[in-house]
C-alpha cells in the first residue's frame, strides 16, 4: 500500500462538495492526541511535543489543513507534499509525509444525509479495492463518539507489499468524511502514534451528528 496515490475510483463515494481544504501557513507543535475521539476540533494551537519510544518520534511541527466554508480541518506535519481537488463534485485531499515516517493520508468529504458511519466504512473499503488494494481486512469499527468511528485495516497493494493503516470516518448530518492513514504494514508499529495524531486532530465545527462536536 506504500505512500497512497489517490487519483482514481472517488467517483465511488459520490457527494457534493467544492470547497478544497486551504494551507495554514504557520507551524504549531503537535496537536494533541485523538481530539476526534473527544469529539472535538483540532484548535492548531500550540501543544507539547510527544516522543514515541523506540519508534518514530512523533513529528514536533505541524500545518493546520482546513475548509472554514465547509467546517472541518486537520494536521499533518510539516514538510508534507499535498494536493487537493475536487472529483466528481467530492472534495479530495491528498498527502505524503516525507521519511522516516512514509506514510499516505487521504481526506475525501461530500454530502449525504442519508449514509451512517458503516455506510462510510463500507465506502472506504471500495475505495481501497478500486485502487488496486487486495486482501483487505478491518478490525471491527470502534465507535469514538456519535460522530466518529475509527478501522484499523491490512491490505497487500498492487506492487505485493502489505500495507497497514487506519481510517476514520465522520458524518455531520449531511457531511460526511473519510480519512485515510497508512503505509508499508513493517513500518506501521514505528509510525502509530504519528498515525494517531494526524488522524486524531480531525474535527468538525458545526457540531456533528450529535450537536456535540
Amino acid at each position: 500500500m506504500k505512500k497512497f496515490l489517490f487519483l482514481g475510483a472517488i467517483a465511488l463515494i459520490a457527494g457534493g462538495c467544492s470547497q478544497k481544504p486551504a494551507t495554514n501557513t504557520t507551524t504549531t507543535t503537535t496537536p494533541a492526541s485523538s481530539p476526534a475521539a473527544k469529539a472535538s476540533p483540532a484548535a492548531g494551537a500550540p501543544k507539547n511535543e510527544k516522543k514515541a519510544p523506540s519508534t518514530n518520534p512523533v513529528p514536533a511541527d505541524w500545518v493546520r489543513m482546513y475548509d472554514d466554508v465547509k467546517g472541518y480541518e486537520f494536521m499533518v506535519p510539516q514538510g508534507t507534499d499535498h494536493k487537493s481537488q475536487t472529483v466528481d463534485n467530492v472534495d479530495v485531499y491528498m498527502a505524503s509525509v516525507p521519511k522516516p515516517y512514509e506514510l499516505g493520508v487521504m481526506v475525501v468529504a461530500f454530502k449525504d444525509k442519508t449514509l451512517t458511519k458503516d455506510d462510510l466504512i463500507k465506502r472506504a473499503e471500495n475505495v481501497l479495492k478500486s485502487l488496486g488494494e487486495k486482501d483487505i481486512k478491518m478490525d471491527a469499527p470502534k465507535e469514538l463518539s456519535d460522530d466518529y468511528s475509527l478501522v484499523t485495516f491490512t491490505s497487500t497493494g498492487e506492487d505485493g507489499k502489505p500495507g497497514k493503516g487506519k481510517i476514520l470516518v465522520a458524518t455531520d448530518v449531511t457531511d460526511n468524511y473519510i480519512m485515510f492513514v497508512g503505509g508499508d504494514a513493517d513500518k506501521f508499529a514505528s509510525n502509530e502514534k504519528t498515525i494517531d495524531e494526524i488522524w486524531g486532530s480531525f474535527g468538525m465545527y458545526s457540531g456533528g451528528f450529535s450537536g456535540n462536536s
